[in-house]
């Protein structure tokens, strides 16, 4: 399913183990607190228990959403979009 990841972080190394743990689990930046990508259930959940350690006690919050493919293609997007060192997002 798809998962997208939208966090507010205000400690600065939080906020980029946050980021990094997401980029290590295949997810693709899609704005600057927000990633999106394609993850089976169990590596899903291996990433909301490290997201929780990683946020601890800390200030903020991360929010997972999963979506259904038919949901995401009912996405609009307005603007341009942006990816990181050349990133793009293959939803399969």
């Amino acid at each position: 399913m798809i998962t997208l990841v939208i966090y507010d972080i205000t400690d600065d190394t939080v906020r980029n183990r946050v980021a990094k743990a997401c980029k290590q689990f295949g997810l693709s930046r899609i704005q600057k607190s927000a990633f999106l990508g394609d993850l089976p259930s169990a590596k899903r959940k291996e990433l909301i228990s490290r997201l929780r350690r990683i946020l601890g006690n800390s200030k903020g919050n991360i929010q997972i959403f999963v979506l259904c493919r038919a949901d995401f293609a009912l996405r609009e997007v307005i603007g341009d979009v942006e990816f990181e060192e050349d990133e793009e997002i293959i939803l399969v």
